[in-house]
């Protein structure tokens, strides 16, 4: 959770003050989640992803990390996903043709 929470906080352009701010916490408690030192409570991680506008589950791995899928690979899917979700519909068609193009190499 902690790579993901830091590639949306900061694709939607905020400081850890700034989130903490948006949901009534400190931004000790932002740190302390990125770095995974604490473990958000259910209360608290539905209000960063209602701030965030992103669906919760993307803040948790699919279980691919338990069949050999490294936790930076898992959090360039998640950059990657924020991304995505910012581009037009065209724009969109265009990077999955990339992307598509990308596989057949």
């Amino acid at each position: 959770m902690a790579g993901q929470l830091r590639v949306y906080r900061r694709k939607a352009g905020l400081t850890q003050a700034e989130l903490a701010a948006r949901i009534e916490r400190t931004a000790e408690a932002i740190s302390n989640v990125e770095r995974g030192k604490s473990i958000p409570t259910l209360e608290t991680l539905i209000a960063i992803a209602a701030a965030l506008n992103v669906p919760m589950r993307d803040f948790f791995p699919s279980g691919e990390l338990d069949h050999g899928v490294s936790q930076n690979r898992l959090n360039s899917e998640a950059e990657a996903m924020a991304l995505l979700r910012g581009l037009t519909d065209s724009q969109l068609r265009v990077a999955l043709a990339q992307i598509k193009a990308l596989g057949e190499i």
